[in-house]
């Protein structure tokens, strides 16, 4: 009789642990579907019966189309078609836009377009970091749904990024085709381009181990720029001369904020947390104990004081991915702490912090007691 309330005892056991465990699957793929088809809904327009973009402008004007913001469109896509959340149709759409905005003779993607006396007009110059991500994307998509030239057409990009954005000597990313050698921006990194992860998919997709190289020289000059200050925060931009690096100075490069860590830098998080690269994981933790003492803002100088006082989804979600992946070693307060981000709609007028938000989404594994 004892034996079988223990049986009894230890199956309901089972049962409730498997019923919470459905539970939190089925709250997680909700969170998922329902924040991956509110962000097209704001945010996917249609160019033509066959194309779509992601219009960065969202209500706030005029629409316009990014490189970056494609990218990031096609990335979101593959992902939610692995989840089955999506189609190959809404991949393929936006595919078909960036095949139709690519530079002469490149397959690199103009990194913006948008609507002049009623056409639409390419910018004739590219950026490397909407390059990169819809490389990631194609290649993403190639796993998803093989067999319809994805890969092929990522492998042309890839060689497109290493002819036309590589800094040969450096070994870094520039930020676009028009940083080349005659240019005193070819030796400016964008810290957001370091993507350990994705340049690893791009060695295993070409064969080339120049990408290995890339990698490691990115990660190391980062690794610099993290060691300066106790905080471990990195800028938007930073200059790199024989081996040596160092942040840029206000508007040397973009805006007010390029020697801080601010709209580019924000990124970083995700980017590093996505790699298992052990130099990766080094520079993220740091950044991630800094915030665990000081909190989260929407940005900080170098040395850890706060540009606005003010919490920011595009800097809170890469954050949250971060902490997430680390979150038993330490990190669980920042995993709680930036849950917010997930408990409010997505805004229609910042396709930056929506597109992040999204994306983490997407990006976490197991979204434990976020719809409680």
């Amino acid at each position: 009789m004892k034996v079988k309330n223990l049986i009894l005892i230890l199956g309901t056991i089972i049962a409730y642990l498997g019923i919470i465990g459905y539970v939190r699957m089925s709250n997680d793929r909700t969170l998922e579907e329902r924040y991956y088809h509110e962000w097209r809904e704001d945010y996917i327009k249609n160019k033509n019966q066959n194309e779509q973009y992601v219009n960065a402008a969202g209500e706030k004007g005029p629409s316009f189309a990014l490189s970056e913001a494609q990218g990031y469109g096609m990335l979101l896509a593959a992902k939610a078609g692995e989840k089955h959340l999506g189609s190959r149709i809404d991949f393929q759409k936006l595919d078909n836009y960036y095949l139709a905005h690519r530079l002469t003779n490149s397959n690199l993607m103009s990194w913006r377009q948008k609507d002049r006396k009623n056409i639409w007009r390419d910018n004739p110059v590219s950026a490397s970091d909407g390059d990169i991500m819809i490389a990631q994307a194609l290649l993403h998509a190639n796993r998803v749904w093989p067999g319809h030239g994805y890969k092929s057409q990522a492998v042309n990009l890839i060689n497109d990024i290493k002819r036309f954005e590589i800094n040969q000597k450096a070994k870094m990313v520039t930020v676009g085709n028009w940083a080349n050698k005659d240019s005193r921006f070819y030796n400016v990194l964008r810290t957001s381009d370091v993507m350990p992860k994705t340049f690893e998919e791009f060695y295993q997709a070409t064969g080339d181990r120049e990408w290995l190289t890339i990698k490691s020289k990115m990660l190391n000059y980062l690794q610099k720029l993290s060691k300066e200050h106790d905080t471990g925060l990195v800028p938007d931009f930073a200059w790199v001369s024989n081996n040596y690096v160092k942040p840029a100075k206000a508007n040397e490069v973009a805006t007010n904020d390029d020697g801080h860590y601010s709209a580019n830098a924000c990124r970083v998080p995700m980017l590093l947390a996505e790699s298992n690269d052990k130099n990766a994981a080094q520079v993220v933790k740091k950044m991630l104990k800094f915030f665990k003492k000081k909190g989260t803002s929407a940005g900080f100088t170098l040395k850890g004081k706060k540009l606005h006082y003010y919490q920011s989804a595009s800097f809170s979600a890469p954050i949250f991915v971060a902490a997430h992946k680390y979150r038993n070693q330490g990190y669980d307060t920042l995993v709680e702490q930036e849950k917010y981000i997930f408990l409010r709609s997505l805004s229609k007028d910042n396709y930056y912090d929506a597109t992040l938000t999204t994306l983490a989404a997407l990006n976490t594994n197991e979204l434990t007691g976020l719809e409680k």
